[in-house]
């Protein structure tokens, strides 16, 4: 197989893909960019249709109940009165109604560009449910998340101060009462859950906190070889095993025990995902009814003597982006939300690269020229071997035609005349073969990396206003189809007439499909090109002198 034929099949192949994933990207999509699957769903405290909490030795299970019926779009969730809590990255509404948070704005990232209306993650609306709801077992002794607490305030404000704690408060029938604290920190997406338990029921009692994670569903990954980025939920547990669970599969997936991990619902940029202690054993499971999604974390019991008061220990609810830096520090295995698809192994280090280099540059697009100039640079000698040998086809072509007139109509003549001109200048024409299909991974893996890139979103360069989106102009799309282009006119053309026809028009193909892909994936595949054609010229011209 030549070299031509080796490209051409890349070329074909990427273009596939590129095609179906453009497809994938004309579904309906919400404002994060997700595909939402409109359903009129309100909850209500029938015990239709019940979704079980997971139970704990002997402790009973609460229940979260969801009943079908058609209210109007604008229609919600009825939590009745909630809380509101401002700090400098988040806005939260806490309902009065379990302690359960019903809405979370991310206050650092618009939900457009320009815009100033904040992105939603957590979602009081029907048709787009994503809330977090934690609770106490056993439910006919505790406040689960639908037991009805007090606050002081309506609003919260966190300000300059060093720690913000709000404190919701239940009292039962029996005696106990219980003041459920949501803690919050300045430049922190973590808000962090614990319980303060007064057990004056006469009785010892053994109390559980469980989280849970419930949302309407939203597009499946799909995308030609699972090539996009995954809506779903996931489990991390102390096995460092990462398990991505869809959503048709949430009521056939067994309930796991793990110490430590944690269960995390993820979209495109941004997730929410329950943190339970790092040094207890915790009970993970999913469970789904009319088309809401549940899931739960059951943390371990502890006993309280009658007349004592104990502290549960914290849940931390992660309500934010997929920033790198911030993934670092969160917890174990939890930068595997981020999704690099198959090729994690080799996406995973690139994306530390770049933004190691992005420390030191502070400039996205520029990081991005560096981490594909550092690329070309390791693999120099391979892309080189690859071009000797396009450079060396390029100047036996000449030959090679006298070749084929000389003995038209005699194939096997003209085969072993050509093999013997190759043999005496040295010439393998596979010889760029394999330089390219080791690049192949790296190629798409930092497709991957600029993909799920959430620094990239609504970053500017130059008169590009968001390194996400596609070029407003098509300037870096048009440069790329020009690049690919000449860099063809630097290679010998296929000898086949078909496959030198389709090499000429994908220069075309490609710049369409680029005139809507993310000008950082844009940038990348110039920057690459243009390297490739400096590299390509300065050999041809050391080889014909």
């Amino acid at each position: 197989m030549n070299t031509q034929r080796i490209f051409l099949l890349i070329a074909i192949f990427l273009t596939v893909f590129l095609l179906w994933d453009k497809w994938e990207l004309t579904q309906t999509t919400d404002a994060n960019g997700n595909t939402v699957t409109q359903t009129r769903i309100v909850a209500t405290d029938s015990q239709d249709n019940a979704i079980d909490v997971p139970e704990v030795s002997d402790v009973p299970s609460a229940a979260v109940t969801i009943e079908d019926t058609t209210p109007s779009m604008d229609e919600s969730f009825d939590q009745g009165p909630y809380i509101t809590v401002t700090t400098d990255l988040l806005t939260l509404q806490i309902s009065n109604k379990g302690g359960t948070v019903i809405s979370a704005y991310l206050n650092k990232y618009p939900k457009e560009l320009n815009s100033v209306e904040k992105l939603q993650l957590l979602n009081n609306n029907t048709g787009t449910i994503f809330q977090a709801q934690s609770g106490l077992l056993p439910a006919d002794q505790m406040p689960t998340h639908h037991s009805e607490y007090s606050s002081e305030q309506q609003d919260y404000f966190l300000g300059d101060k060093s720690e913000l704690i709000v404190p919701l408060i239940w009292k039962g029938d029996n005696g106990i009462t219980v003041t459920k604290n949501y803690h919050f920190k300045p430049n922190s997406y973590i808000v962090e859950v614990d319980y303060q338990i007064n057990n004056n029921s006469g009785i010892e009692q053994t109390v559980s906190s469980y989280t849970q994670l419930v949302r309407d569903r939203v597009a499946d990954s799909g995308g030609m070889f699972g090539m996009r980025a995954y809506s779903g939920a996931a489990t991390y547990n102390d096995e460092e095993i990462f398990e991505k669970i869809d959503f048709e599969d949430f009521d056939s997936t067994p309930k796991t025990t793990s110490k430590g991990g944690w269960a995390a619902m993820l979209q495109h940029y941004f997730f929410a995902a329950w943190i339970p202690n790092e040094n207890k054993i915790h009970t993970y499971s999913t469970k789904s009814s009319n088309d809401k999604y549940l899931l739960t974390t059951v943390n371990p019991g502890l006993k309280i003597a009658p007349g004592n008061q104990a502290t549960l220990l914290s849940n931390q609810l992660y309500i934010g982006p997929k920033e790198h830096a911030r993934l670092e520090l969160l917890a174990p295995g939890i930068d595997k939300t981020v999704d690099y698809g198959i090729l994690y192994i080799v996406a995973k280090p690139l994306s530390v690269v770049l933004h190691w280099i992005n420390g030191y540059i502070v400039n996205w697009a520029l990081s991005i020229v560096a981490l594909t100039f550092l690329i070309k640079l390791a693999f120099y000698k391979l892309s080189e071997k690859s071009f000797r040998s396009m450079a060396g086809m390029k100047k036996l072509a000449p030959r090679l035609q006298k070749i084929k007139e000389t003995y038209e109509g005699d194939k096997q003549k003209i085969g072993k005349k050509t093999m013997e001109l190759y043999k005496k200048e040295k010439i393998n024409p596979a010889a760029g073969c394999l330089p390219i299909l080791v690049q192949i991974p790296v190629f798409i893996s930092i497709y991957w990396v600029l993909i799920e890139m959430v620094e990239l979103r609504q970053t500017p360069f130059l008169y590009i206003p968001d390194l996400s989106m596609k070029d407003p102009y098509f300037i870096l799309p048009l440069i790329m189809g020009a690049s690919m282009w000449f860099q063809q006119r630097l290679n010998p053309p296929p000898a086949d007439p078909m496959q030198a026809r389709i090499m000429m028009m994908l220069p075309f193909i490609f710049t369409i499909f680029f005139f809507w892909f993310p000008s950082g994936l844009v940038l990348y595949w110039v920057t690459n090109n243009l390297l490739s054609i400096a590299q390509q010229i300065y050999i041809n011209k050391k080889i014909n002198g």
